[in-house]
């Protein structure tokens, strides 16, 4: 019966030992963090890193290399992370410069290669400018330069049309004569009634852009996207003690058996004697 009992602590305290990492990779994986964009500029990852925070996701920018970043957020948070990117239109969208348009990368450029390209860069460029204006999260700018006959009697007039995503807090309405007159002074033969500007307010976020999210963790205020990380700190001690425990459980079982066995294999004239430091060996009379 006693046996019986010996052996069944053991596969218990074996079953225990078993199931123990499982539960420590469940504790460390439960605090993840993933990255949300990858290979993004220090200015991309700051402002996305910024706006993350202002929306109460804790995120953190990681270094990639060669000065590329990352940014990284947990898991549980990831789908209210995206969708405050898009709505506040983060990572900004990258403008391709004239320089970039122009580079030559053929022999010989038609002129209707060389037009197209020139309208696109002006439209990059306006864009790229519109989209530094305080408030303006998105900015589209759209020329149309008719390709006029020098002898006709008659001149198509160019036109161009103005896209604007911005914050719904901010009033646009007051910066639209300066947009327009931009416009109009970037583009050869424009004039102020051509150019027809739509304003689109973005969404409001449902988080405050003020305040990170708290809560009491035993009576201390946190971050609420700190509380994993916080259960898997405490729980690393606790876990760590229940695998010496269930070690040292094991240890005192293993010697058992094997005092139980020895003393089976031992000759009637011998006896089992145990030493200071608890070590069984067999003796003889």
């Amino acid at each position: 019966m006693a046996k019986r009992q010996q052996i069944a602590v053991t596969q218990r305290g074996r079953a225990a030992l078993r199931t123990l990492p499982a539960i420590l990779l469940l504790l460390m994986v439960s605090g993840c963090k993933e990255p949300i964009y990858h290979q993004l500029s220090e200015r991309e990852a700051n402002d996305v890193l910024l706006t993350l925070l202002k929306g109460g996701v804790e995120a953190e920018k990681k270094e990639d290399g060669e000065k590329r970043y990352s940014v990284l957020v947990d898991d549980a948070k990831m789908a209210l992370a995206i969708g405050l990117l898009k709505a506040n239109a983060q990572p900004e969208e990258a403008h391709r410069s004239m320089g970039e348009l122009f580079a030559r990368n053929q022999l010989i450029a038609t002129p209707t290669e060389e037009r197209v390209r020139f309208i696109y860069g002006v439209e990059q460029a306006l864009s790229a400018t519109l989209s530094k204006i305080d408030g303006v999260l998105v900015a589209r700018v759209h020329i149309v330069l008719p390709a006029n006959d020098p002898l006709a009697t008659e001149m198509k007039p160019a036109s161009a049309s103005v896209f604007i995503k911005h914050r719904p807090d901010v009033n646009m309405q007051v910066a639209m004569p300066a947009v327009k007159d931009m416009v109009v002074r970037s583009v050869e033969g424009l004039t102020p009634d051509r150019v027809a500007i739509t304003l689109f307010p973005a969404s409001a976020t449902s988080s405050n852009p003020n305040q990170v999210p708290i809560t009491r963790f035993f009576g201390a205020l946190v971050a609420s996207s700190s509380t994993t990380t916080l259960w898997v700190l405490m729980g690393i001690p606790w876990a760590i003690a229940l695998m010496l425990l269930v070690l040292l459980m094991k240890a005192t079982q293993v010697r058992q058996l094997m005092a139980a066995y020895l003393k089976k294999r031992t000759p009637k004239n011998a006896f089992i004697a145990r030493d200071d430091h608890g070590d069984f060996s067999v003796n003889t009379r």
